[in-house]
């Protein structure tokens, strides 16, 4: 372990408030964090532990004109080697950088040329002394949108001549009542992939107990309109979703237990029900039976054989959520053991890869990232490094509330729980045409990627997990992202 040392200035050229400077953590080009040991010093400037270099850097920033985001310090995608960093400066260097290395095989649009123009000229002048402070922010404010605009342009460049066949859109569909509800009528209009609940609280209220009657009903109406169905999932370490029954359990009842459900599960619905999750979030964050990482690897593998016995023409998942592993660098968890050292998703898949574990889709969520969308696409280049098709399992973003009324969006009271080290503002507010802009700029991204086989958002009514993001409000009025995806279906998937 080395300490380096890292300025973050802000407005005006002071150091911007040590809420802001205590979000800085190092990783490794693999966003893999450090457990972040940080003291900032009399003089503003932080003192980050780092256990190997290269290292990148990543701070939650607010931001004139772009919002409250994670922003990345990499060093021309080389990541650094030194003790001292000035983080904003290096900033709006990689974000350049990213714009004109994603642009190379494109015309830029006016308004992302603009931002690529402007951040080079506000760097100038704060490098020769003209508001430094004020103008660096500015700076890279344009760098990022400069950067995600050439992603966009580039990902619409290659996504939108060749429409793919094997991208699947998706929802969850947990609120179903009956074929003539709106509900039904707009889910078939945009989406051909709808992730049912087998919650084991739910579908296993007793031991032995199996209860269906919403799966019977929902798929019915599914397989009617010609829409894959997912269920999810076989297992789930959260305490908001299991029954009371399985708690107190030495491991290997526990693991029994697991390998019967999952069994009965996928059996029950052979044939009709052709992909499942096996596995939610095993990786340090939804422990709440207690179990080590060893028993969580095992415990996937259990969930993953019973699935491959039940049926052998299955397509098994194994989920991971908070794929850029801040809850790693800040050393929490949802429910369960706080381990020596928390295991990020990448490594949990790593360690499943060395263990033999034998699944075939790397699951990810994504709910309001808070990163930009050239982070994103860096860290999915990480996923896609093992080899196996990815799923964009769950995501959300804030769409905002109509004053007239409607949701109020609050989702699970745990979902903050979640939500909290990733929340930020994106493109400066939350609202419907911030929520579908994200949404387009995010479908592109992933349509122009081979690896990514489907795109499931998460809710289509609210009220929603991730606060305010479905696609319907309460009252089954559409929001913008309903319309924006209807016409974007027919530019990405045939």
């Amino acid at each position: 372990m080395e300490w380096i040392r890292v300025r973050i200035d802000g407005d005006g050229g002071a150091p911007v408030d040590e809420a802001q400077i205590k979000t800085l953590y190092a990783s490794g080009l693999d966003f893999e964090p450090d457990e972040r040991r940080l003291r900032v010093l009399p003089d503003g400037v932080a003192e980050l532990a780092v256990t190997r270099k290269p290292y990148m850097l990543h701070a939650k920033l607010r931001l004139p004109m772009y919002g409250v985001i994670w922003v990345m310090a990499l060093n021309f995608g080389r990541g650094y080697d030194g003790d001292f960093v000035d983080f904003v400066s290096e900033a709006i260097r990689t974000y350049i950088y990213e714009a004109r290395e994603r642009s190379r095989d494109i015309v830029l649009s006016p308004a992302a040329q603009g931002h690529l123009d402007a951040a080079a000229e506000y760097e100038h002048l704060a490098n020769r002394g003209a508001d430094t402070g004020d103008n660096r922010l500015i700076a890279l404010s344009h760098a990022l949108y400069a950067a995600e605009a050439a992603l966009f342009e580039s990902s619409m460049a290659a996504a939108y001549p060749n429409p793919r066949g094997d991208l699947r859109l998706g929802c969850n569909f947990f609120r179903y009542t009956s074929p003539g509800a709106r509900y039904a009528k707009y889910f078939k209009q945009v989406f051909d992939f709808a992730t049912l609940p087998f919650y084991a609280g739910r579908t296993v209220p007793e031991k032995g107990k199996y209860t269906y009657e919403y799966i019977d009903a929902a798929l019915d109406f599914l397989e009617s309109a010609n829409i894959t169905a997912k269920g999810h999932p076989l297992w789930f370490g959260h305490a908001g979703v299991n029954p009371q029954w399985l708690y107190g359990l030495p491991f290997e009842e526990l693991q029994q237990n697991a390998r019967e459900i999952a069994s009965r599960h996928v059996g029950a619905y052979k044939g009709r029900v052709p992909i499942w999750d096996a596995m939610n979030e095993a990786h340090d964050w939804a422990n709440c039976f207690e179990l080590s990482q060893a028993q969580q690897i095992e415990l996937t593998r259990t969930c993953c054989e019973a699935l491959r016995e039940a049926d052998g023409n299955a397509v098994s998942i194994v989920n991971v959520c908070l794929p850029f592993a801040e809850y790693v660098a800040g050393r929490y968890t949802c429910y369960g053991a706080l381990p020596e050292r928390l295991r990020s998703p990448r490594a949990y898949i790593e360690a499943l890869l060395e263990a033999g574990v034998d699944f075939d889709v790397v699951g990810i969520q994504l709910y309001f990232p808070a990163r930009d969308m050239v982070a994103v696409a860096r860290m999915l280049d990480v996923f896609k490094a093992f080899g196996k098709p990815v799923h964009i399992t769950e995501m959300g973003v804030n769409g905002g509330l109509r004053g007239k009324g409607g949701a109020r969006g609050e989702g699970a009271v745990w979902a903050g729980q979640q939500l909290s080290m990733s929340e930020g503002l994106w493109h400066n507010a939350w609202n419907e045409k911030t929520q579908a802009d994200w949404m387009e700029q995010f479908y592109t991204l992933c349509a122009a990627r081979d690896e990514i086989k489907a795109l499931t958002w998460w809710d289509f009514i609210e009220p929603s997990f991730s606060g305010n993001g479905a696609f319907l409000y309460e009252d089954e009025t559409p929001r913008e992202i309903f319309f924006r995806l209807g016409a974007l279906r027919k530019r990405i998937v045939k």
